[in-house]
């Protein structure tokens, strides 16, 4: 019977599943499966992640999170198969790269236009300018109202060391390691396969029914597998300048383009769609 390994974790979830859904020394043995731990409702685990689904599960790869332990996870735990091994990894996040990503009204009525928000973005909504004078009215605004940015990575070092006490596999000292030499986030959750890769061949490396000399093979064909994807790259919220400017990040291009939904947009034109609320399909 073909084995599974399930992973339990927000929409980084479905990147791990399908980077392991195409490793070829994997496959005919092992498969993939993703619960969303973001979007699952009580009745699911009874139709969607039913016994059928779970029966040939021999390993979790589990999202830890703070907190109390949620009613699904108690439901997760209590459907695992006997002898089930677990590997726990921390979510990667990265809020200190957005600083302005706070409320906008707008989302509540019309959530998946822009489900990023900009709150410095939305103050402007209502302003009737041109392009230039809008976009330079944003670019006062924020560089007036830039929250310490060293404090904002002091803050989420400290949210990722604290999932990390639960978790196998670590993120805290890798992300200060390296989000200014590369790009690890396209959003505050959605990350890069620069980040993606690493997490992968660590929970291969970590997990106990897949022997070592296999694990590596499995590992090497990741890179090859990974050299040129982007990861959850449907959606990217762009950096602020002043944000790379004063954090340093050596990767920044101000001329990058960023994707959103089939297009490609700078940081000024994205900037003036979202505070006008543009849509981006015809």
């Amino acid at each position: 019977m073909t084995r599974s390994i399930l992973i339990y974790a927000n929409c980084q979830g479905e990147e791990l599943m399908l980077n392991g859904q195409f490793v070829p020394s994997l496959a005919g043995d092992l498969t993939f499966k993703w619960i969303p731990a973001h979007k699952v409702a009580a009745g699911d685990w009874d139709t969607l992640y039913g016994p059928e689904f779970m029966r040939d599960v021999v390993v979790l790869w589990e999202q830890v999170e703070g907190g109390q332990v949620s009613a699904h996870r108690t439901a997760l735990y209590e459907r695992l198969p006997p002898g089930c091994e677990v590997v726990k990894f921390s979510p990667l996040t990265a809020l200190f790269l957005w600083p302005f990503s706070g409320n906008d009204p707008r989302i509540a009525v019309d959530p998946n236009r822009y489900p990023w928000p900009d709150s410095m973005a939305a103050v402007l909504s209502t302003e009737r300018l041109g392009d230039d004078a809008l976009f330079d009215k944003y670019m006062e605004l924020t560089a007036a109202r830039m929250p310490d940015l060293d404090r904002r990575l002091r803050l989420d070092a400290a949210r990722w060391r604290q999932t990390d006490e639960m978790a196998d596999v670590k993120v805290a000292d890798w992300i200060e390691g390296n989000f200014r030499t590369t790009k690890l986030f396209h959003t505050s959750g959605h990350i890069t396969a620069a980040a993606s890769g690493p997490m992968f061949k660590q929970l291969l490396q970590r997990t106990q029914v897949i022997d070592r000399g296999r694990a590596g093979l499995a590992m090497a064909e990741t890179d090859a597998l990974l050299r040129h994807h982007q990861g959850q790259d449907f959606e990217c919220v762009p950096i602020h300048p002043l944000v790379a400017e004063r954090l340093g990040l050596t990767w920044y291009d101000p001329d990058a383009l960023y994707r959103w939904h089939g297009h490609e947009w700078t940081f000024k034109e994205y900037i003036l769609r979202y505070i006008r609320w543009a849509p981006y399909l015809d």
